[in-house]
């Protein structure tokens, strides 16, 4: 396709409007966009020069797909305290959760929450602080472990584990939407204000409570979503969704510095849902850019409420488009993934709340998503943590970050346990049936534990009866158990050295 004209984009963006029913003279003539450097350069990628703790950028991935498709489709459940803040949060109600992206910023163990708040001196975030979680920018594993409780999900996080800082309603928008973070630069769309839906941009390699230094106005008063990213060039590409995402307004940096004076945001483009085929896109909560490193390709993870034509809008979905730059944006979809939020317990996300996707310091895909509200055990707020089924390469190496992942069913399907080495002494692995009540339940098992070291599986509680060992030899591996025939029997677990 050939880069948009002035005309056809000022007739596309005449149709975003008449989406909510009024034409381009309510806000006065659309300006154009000027010629050939606003257009979207043929055949540009993302940046995959980016290396761990840069201010302006994420970490690429290899081969996206695969690794979007490894998510582990149950993940570990997280908490934090609401600090000394009234997070005016609920549900049922028009206030609540509606974005998460982590930082890389403090060792990658900060979190930004946006939401909707109506209340006098409100806010439309939050800076979560997870101080008790590692420093290397990877996995957090769950804070919600302990020995004398038998579900994570009745568990208390620790009290380090809190809200720092609030992001204040400005100008009267109280409606924080879906939002993506570039290293510790975060776009907030905004909507619910008096006048346009708007992008704020925020630098937290600045401060802990950074005011905006920048803001990029949309067409309407609509702002669900934005999407971030570096590309290849050096500038910034940025995507600002409409009516649930039905939309996408798309801007180009004019420059590589975005925090320059001298930048501007230019708007490129426009595409819309019906520009794919019927079935293909949803009513995205959040939509945010990852690159592959193999090819500099983009590619958009979508999260929602409902599977699209694959399953029920009940469940919790996220699904995989590949983005095309060719003078138009295009979107193709990739794949589609089922989320569950709960393991055994009460559900602790919704991904019609907040859900972002981060890449970490090992160039791991994790995705985290909340539940609406503060309803978690002591007024806290819950929220889960989807990574790969490889939970971790350095597991080879380290036994510091060996494990040993239990599954439900013997095709590595529905819930399980992971048993890090790390974790060891959170739960009372003496007593399967203390652990999520995963007594005589595991029917297949991976791990990755480091030569010298195992982890023996045994029949009975308390490291009795019929035993089984995985032995560490740093490489990853996986089991039916019931080809060993001990499918079903595990009932205690401990790690041993050789």
């Amino acid at each position: 396709m050939t880069p948009p004209d002035n005309a056809r984009l000022a007739h596309a963006l005449a149709l975003l409007l008449t989406l909510v029913g009024c034409g381009p003279e309510a806000r006065g003539p659309v300006a154009a966009p000027r010629e050939a450097a606003s257009s979207l350069a043929l055949g540009a990628g993302g940046d995959t020069s980016c290396v761990w703790g840069s201010p302006d950028c994420n970490l690429c991935i290899p081969d996206v797909p695969l690794r979007f498709q490894e998510l582990r489709d149950h993940g570990e459940v997280l908490g934090f305290h609401p600090g000394p803040f009234h997070l005016n949060v609920a549900y049922p109600g028009a206030n609540h959760w509606q974005g998460i992206q982590r930082l890389s910023m403090g060792s990658g163990r900060y979190l930004v929450m946006s939401k909707r708040d109506d209340a006098p001196g409100g806010s439309v975030g939050h800076l979560v602080h997870l101080a008790s979680r590692n420093g290397e920018g990877r996995r957090f594993r769950s804070n919600r472990l302990s020995p004398a409780i038998q579900e994570p999900e009745d568990t208390l996080p620790p009290v380090t584990d809190a809200a720092v800082a609030a992001l204040p309603v400005l100008d009267g928008y109280r409606h924080g939407g879906g939002m993506q973070a570039v290293g510790n630069i975060l776009a907030l769309p905004m909507e619910e204000g008096p006048g346009p839906g708007r992008v704020a941009l925020h630098d937290y390699n600045q401060s802990l409570t950074p005011a905006p230094f920048a803001f990029v106005d949309g067409l309407t008063a609509n702002a669900g979503t934005a999407s971030l990213t570096k590309l290849s060039d050096g500038h910034f590409l940025l995507l600002l969704g409409h009516f649930d995402a039905k939309a996408l307004e798309v801007f180009r940096s004019t420059e590589p510095d975005i925090r320059s004076a001298s930048n501007q945001w230019e708007r490129v483009d426009l595409w819309q849902a019906s520009e794919l085929p019927q079935g293909e896109w949803g009513a995205f909560q959040g939509l945010n850019f990852v690159t592959d490193c193999n090819d500099s390709r983009l590619y958009l993870v979508g999260t929602r409420l409902g599977g699209l034509r694959w399953g029920a809008v009940s469940d919790d979905y996220a699904h995989l488009y590949r983005v095309h730059l060719d003078g138009h944006l295009r979107l193709e979809h990739v794949a589609s993934k089922h989320l569950y939020c709960s393991n055994d317990g009460s559900r602790q996300c919704n991904l019609d709340a907040a859900g972002g996707v981060f890449v970490g310091s090992d160039r791991s895909l994790i995705l985290y998503a909340t539940e609406h509200a503060d309803d978690g055990p002591g007024s806290t707020v819950k929220l889960v943590e989807f990574r790969g089924i490889w939970a971790d390469a350095a597991c080879r190496t380290d036994v510091r970050r060996a494990y040993v992942d239990f599954y439900d069913d013997s095709d590595f399907s529905d819930r399980g346990v992971i048993f890090d080495y790390e974790d060891q002494g959170l739960k009372n692995w003496a007593r399967f049936s203390d652990v999520d009540a995963f007594n005589d339940k595991a029917s297949a098992v991976r791990w990755c534990i480091p030569p010298g070291h195992r982890v023996r599986l045994h029949g009975d509680s308390n490291y009795k009866g019929s035993a089984k060992d995985l032995v560490g030899d740093g490489l990853p591996h996986e089991v039916n158990l019931n080809s060993w025939g001990f499918g079903d029997k595990v009932s205690s677990a401990r790690w041993l050295a050789l």
